[in-house]
């Protein structure tokens, strides 16, 4: 009997770890599933656009077409900044400081150098002559074929780590000019837009007096507290990643307000809108119970910021 009896013991004890093994997986998985970012981000892309443009003859020359087409059409009201002092701005920020220097350290860089000289020059006069020039300087350039590599294995480098790039007036304001030129419907081209828009509606939303998002946030929590009902009710809200990326995403919206350029790639288009989206869901169920104003207030809020940047 007592053999039988251990049999039975282990069999039950044995279960008892399956069934521990199970509840530790599914938690594992329901946390995974409340916590997920949707808005994860691998590389800029925009910036294999804006800086590998051209890459054949016939690309230089439906560029330079449509250079002299468009920018005419570019000066509406006489304030905007002229295409080449768009492009040399964005060339030695982006380019020249991040890229050929780096390149320059192990190549002798001259030709991608000449490449983007004669480049610029499309942008001053885009001419048959320019365009001339232009593929004359490519065709040297992609003769140099490990120069190229270089180049492009530096872009990839570089552009592959958007927790390290910051958003800067340069490179937004010549993507808004190159998208313009290129006709097409990108959302690059309206990213400077949004962010100087999104700029003048968060100041505004300070001078009419208004609580900041972090204000609003905090009375809520303590209104709930207060009324002793608990947040951690929300699947969302109990886990401390959510709550964290809410805290750091409300920050980031107030620090675009005093300097859009003092955020990265990652915290505006990974991190801002992963925590303003959970925070929107939460609000959304607390909605469903009740309807107190600093909720509404904060949605609003939140509303002023767009989903895609």
């Amino acid at each position: 009997m007592k053999k039988y009896s251990s049999y039975i013991i282990a069999l039950l004890f044995c279960h008892g770890c399956d069934q521990c093994d199970n509840n530790a997986y599914k938690q594992e998985e329901e946390k995974g599933y409340y916590t997920k970012n949707l808005y994860k981000l691998d590389k800029i892309e925009s910036f294999e656009t804006t800086i590998t443009t051209l890459q054949s003859p016939d690309e230089i020359t439906k560029f330079r077409k449509k250079l002299a087409d468009r920018s005419p059409k570019w000066s509406v009201t006489g304030t905007e900044k002229k295409p080449y002092r768009l492009w040399i701005s964005f060339y030695n920020k982006a380019i020249l400081e991040n890229i050929v220097k780096e390149v320059a350290k192990k190549h002798d860089s001259r030709l991608l150098e000449n490449f983007f000289k004669s480049f610029g020059k499309l942008f001053k006069e885009p001419t048959e002559a320019t365009e001339k020039e232009v593929i004359a300087s490519l065709k040297k350039l992609k003769a140099h074929t490990t120069l190229v590599a270089a180049f492009k294995e530096c872009i990839a480098e570089r552009y592959n780590k958007p927790e390290t790039i910051y958003l800067s007036q340069e490179t937004l304001e010549y993507e808004e000019f190159l998208y313009f030129i290129l006709n097409e419907s990108n959302k690059n081209n309206r990213r400077h837009i949004k962010l100087k828009k999104l700029q003048v509606n968060l100041k505004k939303w300070k001078k009419d007096g208004l609580p900041s998002g972090e204000e609003l946030w905090k009375k809520i929590q303590e209104q709930e507290e207060k009324e002793k009902r608990s947040l951690q009710n929300s699947k969302i809200y109990r886990y401390k990643e959510n709550q964290q990326a809410i805290a750091e995403s409300l920050r980031l919206i107030n620090q675009l307000m005093h300097d859009p350029y003092s955020l990265t790639y990652k915290d505006l288009l990974e991190t801002l809108p992963h925590g303003k989206n959970k925070l929107e869901n939460i609000l959304d169920e607390l909605l469903e119970n009740r309807d107190h104003i600093n909720i509404q207030s904060l949605k609003r809020y939140l509303r002023i910021v767009p989903d895609c940047l």
